[in-house]
């Protein structure tokens, strides 16, 4: 009987056991075709380590006779491929374990690894030169100062190159673990200028010669401006393009159809299919390997998560929290199984954290957590794409309910500001947001008296509820438009929220005719022209809507020009 063997991730280990392997040797044919550095971003747990320690035992120039591991496999078919196995100094680094609060602790990792590489190549030192054996020994027991550290991998593929007369090749698994440590305890700055140093110096070597392939694999693609500035000869393998990569990483429905016959059992296909599928990498449908692989080695046990808890989700939980209402709502049409549309952006920097609410789209679909499909120009901005984005199986729904119970699941403090924002993202009747914002005035009695405060006091407190918006509304107070200024405009900035508005406040004493101050509020609205800025800003005119907000007294009457 077939068994996987959980946790492990070393080809060789695993292949060695007589570990159910899924055969994705052909990768290697797409390495040997393929650009000189290629990085490729996958989810966590989607086979990224195994593929890479299979890339090295099939390059890596050594003594031992490696045939067998792949004597099965499809690339064993290939006698062209085949030529280049063991022909290579290959340099493997994995940075998953690079991590520290502070950029001393995180700096001495790095050390450490660098001096794991340097002394698994001690055999080249003797024959370098003087100087470049002082660096080397410095590299080596772990006191090399920034500049050696940061030459550091340049110089040892040049060592290497001359020392085998053979280019060589370069692996780096998981490259942005110690770039997400670092944006979160505060060390970014230092992290980056040592990862654009070292990797631009050995990725881009100036001996083109010297350095055959450099694969490098983690979660995120972070742009090229942030450390990969100096890479001209960088390709990018988005999850997002169709090409050959994109059923290398995860369990394509052919592989799955295989291990149900293999294991014998083809009657989990379904809650298999309904649990664990449902990711698109380049137009395949992919599995997810981790959970498929748990559960089979779980059964005869009934399906649970198996894949939410092997990972750090702090960088999401934190993007997530600073959302607000808006990603709420978004989150719970997700669940809900309504269409979204954002888009997935690939030049993603850190800095770019917190600044706009649709960044978690695109952190959340590198991370694993939304599939993203269905292509189209964004009407917004005509040279960016969105994408139909869903929650891709039973497991990602239970993720998602658990971030909504964990960072929404209290109450807001004040009555009524979770009722009043939904109108504005969910274009619902004005009876809605006349309720909400009159339980708010009632609410805050004693704090506001309207006998005494003027409507500029009234107009401020809407501005404020109306700034829990700001991440998909440009919110514009007292702002020139037309023949005058009016009180409020909401110019939208996202496709999904596209409904522009313009809110004209008058306060009028309890006997006056408020239905009266109604329309004088809206004629204000139509004969001075306050809608000429969002149309000349692309909101088309029937997405355009008219409120006018009155208060009498304590009383709260809100009407639109269409009602």
């Amino acid at each position: 009987m077939p068994a996987f063997r959980i946790g492990t991730d070393d080809f060789k280990e695993l292949i060695s056991e007589g570990g159910y392997f899924v055969d994705k040797s052909l990768f290697i044919r797409e390495i040997i075709l393929g650009n000189k550095v290629t990085l490729i971003p996958r989810p966590r747990r989607f086979g990224k380590t195994l593929n890479m320690t299979m890339l090295r035992y099939f390059f890596e120039k050594n003594s031992e006779d490696r045939k067998d591991l792949f004597r099965d496999l499809a690339i064993s078919e290939h006698a062209e491929f085949l030529a280049h196995q063991g022909q290579y100094p290959v340099i493997y680094i994995t940075l998953k374990d690079v991590k520290g609060t502070t950029w001393y602790e995180c700096r001495k990792r790095l050390s450490e690894k660098i001096s794991e590489l340097m002394l698994e190549f001690q055999y080249v030192e003797k024959t370098l030169p003087v100087f470049y054996r002082t660096g080397f020994e410095a590299l080596a027991t772990g006191v090399a100062d920034d500049a050696i550290l940061k030459a550091s991998l340049k110089n040892l593929v040049t060592w290497l190159y001359d020392y085998h007369k053979k280019s060589a090749i370069i692996l780096i698994d998981e490259y942005d673990t110690p770039m997400i440590e670092a944006w979160q305890n505060g060390y970014h700055d230092e992290m980056t200028t040592f990862m654009r140093s070292w990797l631009g110096a050995g990725l881009k070597h100036e001996n083109g010669l010297a350095l055959y392939r450099a694969v490098v694999t983690g979660i995120l693609r972070i742009a090229k401006e942030s450390i990969f500035s100096e890479l001209n000869n960088l390709d990018v393998a988005s999850p997002l393009m169709i090409g050959p990569f994109s059923d290398k990483f995860g369990f394509t429905q052919p592989e799955v159809d295989k291990i149900l016959d293999d294991f014998n059992i083809p009657d989990k296909a379904d809650i298999i299919r309904d649990w664990y599928n449902g990711y698109v990498f380049g137009g395949q449908t992919i599995y997810n390997p981790w959970s498929v692989t748990g559960y089979i080695r779980a059964l005869p046990n009934t399906p649970a998560p198996k894949w939410l808890n092997t990972g750090s989700n702090a960088l999401i939980y934190k993007e997530l929290s600073t959302g607000g209402l808006t990603i709420q709502r978004d989150l719970k049409r997700l669940l809900s199984g309504k269409e979204l549309r954002y888009p997935i952006r690939e030049d993603i920097i850190f800095e770019d954290i917190g600044r706009d609410s649709e960044n978690i789209w695109s952190f959340l679909f590198y991370s694993g957590y939304l599939r993203a499909e269905a292509p189209r120009a964004s009407p917004l901005k005509k040279t960016e794409t969105t994408y139909s984005i869903s929650i891709p199986n039973l497991e990602i729904s239970i993720v998602y309910e658990q971030f909504i119970n964990r960072l929404f699941g209290q109450n807001n403090t004040v009555t009524g500001i979770s009722e009043f924002l939904s109108f504005f993202l969910e274009d619902a009747q004005t009876t809605s947001l006349e309720q909400s914002l009159q339980n708010l005035v009632l609410s805050l009695v004693s704090f506001y008296d309207p006998g005494r405060l003027p409507e500029a006091v009234f107009h401020a407190f809407v501005l404020g509820l109306l700034a829990n918006l700001r991440d998909i509304y440009e919110i514009l107070s007292n702002h020139e438009t037309g023949f005058g200024r009016a009180d409020v405009i909401m110019r939208p900035k996202t496709h999904q929220y596209n409904q522009g508005y313009i809110i004209e406040f008058k306060t009028t004493g309890e006997k006056t005719d408020a239905h009266k101050a109604v329309m004088d509020a809206l004629l204000q609205i139509d004969e001075r022209k306050y809608g000429s800025g969002l149309l000349n800003a692309g909101v088309p005119r029937d997405k355009i809507r008219k409120l006018a907000i009155i208060l009498q007294g304590k009383k709260v009457l809100v009407r639109a020009a269409t009602d």
